[in-house]
């Protein structure tokens, strides 16, 4: 009997795949036998990234991705094909938050999150499903959204709008995706230790004039269920799951993935 949480013969891009959550899920993935594409617009993150994870026996490749230019997304997926064959996962990992008052956030500032956060994901899951229907493919798209598309966090209203959308569209293209065989879900982690993470926890200190630091951060900010910050790879084992053939019946829904922190 074959083992329903093995990810064997399956390939998976992974944007914004060069540090943090994408290295972890990375990981995660190929610990159960999947090969990986790791996407990101950093040459030196990505050099890191395939050191690590070779280090730790996966099979990877990486490239060089803007998930806000179409035509990279192509050559992505082209490039995967040349490698490894035709990629059946899409992780959309790739994100950015920036910690603004209320009334200083501009139209700018807005755009850029939503256009890598919203409309980058939107453009690299059509194309991806379009390439799998052409060739009559099944395969999983797993969204990172976050916990921040259900509660508030101050000085991320368009972060947490951002994630929020995704939470949506989530539920959308698992609707429009599943008649090709193309599962969709979404997850939405808490604090997860990355860098991005700990660039919140720099601006939080340097907003309170250092009444709040690092420190407190680190102490206060995981889940208090948990007592610690959330490691990548623990979300990315949740994603493994949700692509293997034993996480078939979760479609279209947004897993928490904060260890209690949300409850709802």
């Amino acid at each position: 009997m074959s083992d329903l949480f093995r990810l064997d013969g399956r390939i998976a891009l992974i944007t914004g795949g060069g540090s943090g959550l994408g290295v972890g899920i990375a990981c995660a993935l190929s610990e159960r036998g999947a090969k990986v594409v790791l996407l990101d617009i950093g040459e030196a993150l990505l050099a890191k990234a395939k050191e690590e994870l070779e280090k730790r026996g996966a099979e990877v490749r990486t490239i060089l991705c803007d998930v806000t230019r179409e035509d990279n997304f192509e050559e992505a997926l082209r490039f995967c094909q040349r490698e490894f064959g035709v990629a059946d996962i899409l992780v959309n990992n790739a994100g950015v938050t920036r910690m603004q008052d209320f009334f200083e956030v501009e139209k700018k500032d807005f755009d850029f999150i939503f256009d890598i956060n919203v409309k980058g994901l939107f453009a690299c899951t059509r194309q991806f499903a379009d390439n799998l229907k052409s060739k009559g493919k099944t395969g999983h798209v797993v969204n990172l959204a976050s916990n921040g598309a259900k509660v508030t966090y101050q000085d991320q209203v368009h972060y947490c709008a951002s994630k929020a959308a995704v939470v949506n569209m989530t539920q959308c293209m698992a609707a429009n995706l599943s008649p090709y065989g193309i599962n969709v879900n979404a997850v939405c982690p808490g604090a997860v230790d990355t860098a991005m993470l700990r660039a919140c926890m720099k601006a939080t200190e340097i907003q309170t004039g250092g009444k709040v630091t690092i420190a407190d951060c680190e102490r206060t900010w995981g889940p208090p269920q948990l007592g610690r910050l959330i490691q990548p790879i623990e979300v990315g084992r949740i994603i493994a799951f949700l692509c293997s053939d034993a996480g078939a019946m979760i479609r279209g829904q947004s897993i928490n993935v904060d260890a209690g922190n949300t409850k709802f």
